[in-house]
């Protein structure tokens, strides 16, 4: 490109750690009204906002670039031009963009450029918007006119850009990538960088979109490493973060993203400086960096509600949720109260809100408010409800009951349970799992109660397990409805039922559980007056198994009660004598200071 250069500046200093970097954006919006010295810094200001959709500013921009130093070169006051006039087009305003366009033609035609001039006389608005199906016909018959061995023209370029875009949507980025490749050769061959800036950003997006990122990390490199705007260099950043992420390259991915969104921010293109950040919360989340994610959520958040985008909204809930993640209930609470808040009566955002609700639930759980977060689940489930979302509204139901019941509101449990039991079975839609959890759920929670109806539940839960389930789930609903028959009184089912579950979790490789299960069929035989009986399965759980401390010393208080009820006093002393042992050692793990 010739004329002056930009005034602009269009870097960022990166070397600050990530989480300084994140802060100074919190703390600065950037300039409102942003000047220029010249016109071509103008010309970069103007661009810049219309990639931002802020369509006036581009204009102003524009417009006072027409009257600033270096507006007489014919460079700068024909890129000034298009500006004005694709800024009118793409908001439909054909009446005020033909002005502009007809000064066009006419500068073209007094700087001698006359084949360009007729092109876009000819052509009008159609090189400043994606064109549609007719037009891309003309294109594309006037792209094979223009190639008349001539050689390389900027009106050719042009052509193919604007056939480019309209190939993309209708036949996909393998017919696009010739196009917008040769038209790139042309803008290097005539040396118009500024215009070869942007038609190499649309070549490493198609390529990309082709599935050749090594080829569009080659493109973004061309762009950063010459004469670009901050909008531009923006999404070449960005583009190279995408590329690194998908190839499990964190480091450089995060560096990418983070100059993302510093070059999008500085330039207030809104909703580029946010997704940015997004892709940066999401990777230094997953590197459990959490104290950056929240920043770079906050950003992005910041960014969205700045341009007034709706995607802010799941912006703060992903805030809110990495604030839970961190453990940090009480700003997960601010964060996600005032989301609620914000899309209560919102008639489209039902979803949003309830997942706000979930996470407020859980928020205040972890701060001892369980009553609030049974009603935050309650009130999820009905936003779930209106928004069609069967499976998370059985979702919310079942974690309101699971609190209910453990708060021993058995009453609210079985209502919540029923509830979301009877949302989950939804017949061929059925999620077996959320089934599986329903009857499991429910189930336990009716026999605990005394109610037998609970074991057809269990019964079922079974039979889904069965079919649908892991191992340990069979293991683990079998090891349920010991437990529940016991609470009936069934005393032998629930032996033969506990040492079944004891033989499915070894099956599952869970002998910590398959121990415990054994545990408790020793202990209802004990209860049962078959001391015999109970010190055999308490010894064999011991003895066969590598278990825990604590599980250890169970057993060993189960067959002491045994052998003394037996009459075996010796016995009983000795093994009370590894007793104290193993509560010595489970003492000194647990308080390594209390050795010596």
């Amino acid at each position: 490109m010739k004329g002056e250069s930009a005034d602009l500046s269009v870097e960022i200093p990166g070397s600050a750690p990530l989480n300084r970097r994140l802060q100074s954006l919190l703390r600065s919006t950037g300039p409102s009204q942003p000047r220029a010295e010249t016109a071509r810094g103008w010309v970069d200001l103007a661009y810049e906002a219309a990639y931002g959709e802020r369509y006036a500013a581009a204009a102003e921009a524009a417009r006072q670039g027409l009257t600033a130093p270096g507006a007489k070169d014919p460079e700068n006051r024909l890129m000034l031009l298009r500006i004005l006039s694709g800024v009118y087009e793409m908001r439909g305003e054909s009446e005020r963009s033909a002005p502009f366009l007809r000064q066009r033609v006419d500068l073209l035609r007094r700087l001698g450029r006359m084949r360009q001039a007729d092109v876009e006389d000819r052509l009008g608005p159609m090189l400043l918007r994606e064109p549609d199906r007719v037009e891309a016909e003309i294109l594309a018959r006037l792209a094979e006119e223009l190639d008349d061995g001539s050689g390389p023209s900027v009106e050719r370029a042009d052509v193919l850009s604007s056939l480019a875009v309209r190939r993309l949507h209708d036949e996909g980025p393998d017919a696009a990538l010739p196009l917008i490749g040769e038209a790139c050769e042309i803008l290097e061959q005539l040396d118009r960088r500024q215009a070869l800036a942007g038609a190499r950003m649309f070549l490493a997006h198609t390529q990309l979109l082709t599935e050749d990122p090594d080829a569009a990390l080659v493109t973004a490199d061309k762009v950063l490493s010459g004469e670009s705007n901050r909008a531009i260099r923006g999404a070449m950043s960005m583009l190279r973060a995408t590329i690194h992420h998908q190839a499990e390259r964190p480091t450089e991915a995060v560096a990418d993203a983070m100059q993302s969104t510093e070059l999008y921010s500085a330039c207030a293109v809104r909703k580029g400086a946010a997704s940015a950040a997004a892709l940066l919360a999401g990777i230094t989340s997953s590197l459990n960096q959490s104290e950056v994610a929240v920043l770079a959520w906050r950003v992005a958040v910041q960014q969205a509600e700045l341009g007034e985008f709706p995607e802010s909204r799941m912006l703060s809930l992903a805030l809110g949720q990495q604030l839970l993640e961190m453990e940090d209930h009480a700003e997960a609470e601010k964060v996600l109260d005032a989301l609620s808040l914000r899309l209560a009566g919102a008639e489209d955002e039902h979803s949003t809100r309830g997942r706000a609700l979930m996470g407020l639930g859980h928020a205040v759980t972890q701060q001892k408010r369980p009553l609030e977060a049974m009603s935050h689940w309650d009130e999820a489930a009905q936003q779930f409800l209106a928004a069609q979302e069967l499976d998370e509204a059985a979702r919310a139901h079942l974690a309101a009951g699971a609190l209910a019941a453990s708060l021993d509101r058995v009453d609210s449990a079985r209502h919540h349970y029923e509830r979301g039991l009877k949302l989950a079975d939804q017949g061929e839609d059925t999620d077996p799992l959320m089934l599986l959890q329903a009857l499991h759920s429910l189930g336990h929670l009716l026999c605990r109660h005394e109610e037998e109806a609970g074991l057809q539940y269990l019964e079922r839960a079974l039979a889904v397990a069965n079919e649908h389930g892991t191992d340990w789930q069979q293991a683990d609903i079998t090891d349920t409805k010991a437990r529940s028959l016991t609470a009936l009184g069934r005393g032998s089912e629930a032996v033969s039922t506990a040492l079944a579950a004891a033989d499915l979790f070894t099956e599952a490789g869970d002998e910590e559980a398959a121990a415990d299960a054994e545990i408790f069929a020793a202990t209802v035989l004990l209860q049962s007056n078959q001391a015999k009986e109970a010190e055999l399965v308490f010894r064999m759980a011991a003895e066969s198994r590598e278990i825990s401390l604590p599980l250890l010393i169970t057993i060993l208080e189960g067959r002491i009660e045994a052998l003394r009820d037996l009459g075996g006093e010796d016995a009983a002393v000795e093994l009370e004598g590894e007793l104290e042992a193993a509560k010595a050692q489970l003492a000194s793990e647990e308080d390594p200071q209390r050795e010596g």
